[in-house]
């Protein structure tokens, strides 16, 4: 039962129509009900999950976004990654600076909250302006998100992705790379049968000619 619960969650948890590769750096866009806005620039080499299409654009899921993509921009692959989403990319701010602001938009003209030296900052991508960065300040349910200029941080883009597929099952090593042979539990059991099946009809007559003498 439990583990029906675990698989079942897990089902829940993949993307609808698998996963796409980011063989460059494109644009993940948020929609607004009328038109698609870049938020900031994919890194490549790692993956985004994939909902339904429509209009030229696919539903896409990146670390903790949901969003958009071109469909044409990313490569539908048939395998689960191992690494999905970056992990290492981060901005920190300049020694000589002790706060800056984060923008709700890439112009940096609407200020949403101050960044100070202290805080936690996730980079997701560099926006579609030169020098400005779309990030994550903070974590869980009081995480912000927005923009920062680039003049008053340093960035530490993800490191490149291996792109590697996702064992199904982790614990598990083919016998050729294990050097141990595999049994067959099927070829045993019809062993098994098979001596029954001779020595059983052995035994009966044996004693059926026991008898008679």
């Amino acid at each position: 039962m439990k583990l029906a619960v675990i698989l079942i969650a897990a089902t829940l948890l993949l993307p609808a129509h698998g996963w796409a590769l980011i063989e460059r750096s494109v644009p993940f866009y948020v929609f607004d009900g009328t038109s698609y806005d870049v938020l900031f620039m994919l890194p490549a080499t790692y993956f985004v999950g994939l909902g339904e299409e429509r209009d030229g654009y696919t539903e896409a899921t990146f670390c903790d976004l949901d969003g958009y993509v071109r469909t044409e921009d990313v490569s539908a692959v048939d395998y689960e990654p191992l690494v999905k989403y970056p992990e290492t990319g981060s901005v920190t701010l300049k020694k000589t600076v002790s706060s800056v602001w984060l923008y709700s938009d890439s112009s940096l003209s609407n200020v949403v909250a101050r960044v100070s030296a202290s805080d936690e900052i996730f980079l997701y991508g560099e926006s579609a302006t030169d020098g400005v960065y779309y990030v994550r300040v903070g974590s869980g349910s009081f995480a912000e998100r927005g923009y920062l200029s680039g003049e008053a941080v340093e960035v530490t883009y993800p490191d490149q992705n291996d792109i590697a597929v996702a064992p199904s099952r982790p614990d598990y090593v083919p016998p050729e790379e294990s050097g141990e042979e595999q049994s067959d539990p099927l070829s045993a059991a019809v062993r098994v049968i098979l001596i029954v099946s001779v020595t059983v009809p052995a035994f009966l007559l044996a004693f059926l000619l026991s008898r008679k003498t």
